[in-house]
């Protein structure tokens, strides 16, 4: 059936004008060319599930606006990103899991900066299990880096998912990366220890290892026992340097 060319320009232009109105109100962000996004580096903003809001804000400073904020109902829009952070991520279900799972099936490096320092016993707990369950990360009790008073031993000795007996007197707070290149960054307190492969160590403080690298999928995660967001947001030159170093691998 042949259709009459007035008819035919009558319903382009009202699908036209349908359609405008939707692309005009699509964030600036979203309606970035394929290749602007490619380049890109994705941080998503977990809202409550953030324990680190001054990591969340680190981040977005230490990529000077290099980047696209997604929310977590967004994460499926984050494939075509090169990179993904999660910065101070706190608990986390099988929803979350999954989402970034799909990334790393995407091509999508993540790097995951653990918050679970800030969390309950049975959080940090459930944190521990998620970890191990869908990404093949173990990790141990919180471990504190600064010398502690007699005041701080006592609100450590209190505080749920705390080991004593792990903290970590006398250790310099600092991390020191060995990849991509080596650099070492203060940490501001509490450290999660990782247990792993030697071949996957990226960071250590003392004779533990805090930060990990590893293929998983068809990309590469990091985790991140140190959080890093805080100097990043202090402005740490060496922080910035090693997480633009990261972000363009």
């Amino acid at each position: 059936m042949r259709i009459p060319r007035r008819d035919f320009l009558s319903t382009v232009a009202a699908g036209a004008a349908i359609t405008l109105p939707s692309v005009l109100s699509t964030p600036w962000d979203m309606r970035r060319t394929w290749s602007q996004r490619e380049s890109s580096c994705a941080i998503f903003d977990l809202e409550s599930r953030c324990l680190l809001r001054e990591s969340l804000q680190g981040y977005q400073d230490g990529l000077a606006g290099k980047h696209l904020l997604f929310s977590a109902a967004e994460m499926d829009t984050a494939h075509c990103c090169r990179t993904a952070i999660v910065p101070g991520l706190g608990t986390m279900d099988s929803s979350l899991a999954l989402g970034l799972m799909d990334l790393l099936d995407g091509g999508t490096n993540i790097i995951l900066e653990s918050g679970a320092t800030f969390l309950s016993a049975p959080e940090y707990t459930s944190h521990e299990e998620m970890l191990n369950r869908y990404f093949g990360i173990t990790i141990g009790p919180p471990v504190h880096l600064w010398p502690a008073t007699a005041a701080d031993r006592s609100v450590f000795r209190h505080r749920p998912g705390r080991d004593p007996g792990r903290e970590a007197h006398g250790l310099v707070p600092y991390v020191n990366y060995v990849w991509p290149r080596e650099t070492r960054v203060r940490d501001f307190s509490w450290v999660i220890p990782i247990s792993a492969p030697a071949t996957d160590v990226i960071g250590t403080v003392g004779a533990m290892s805090v930060a990990i690298k590893k293929r998983a999928r068809k990309a590469t995660l990091i985790f991140l026992g140190s959080p890093l967001g805080p100097s990043l947001r202090a402005g740490d030159p060496e922080a910035r340097s090693w997480l633009r170093l990261v972000t363009s691998l």
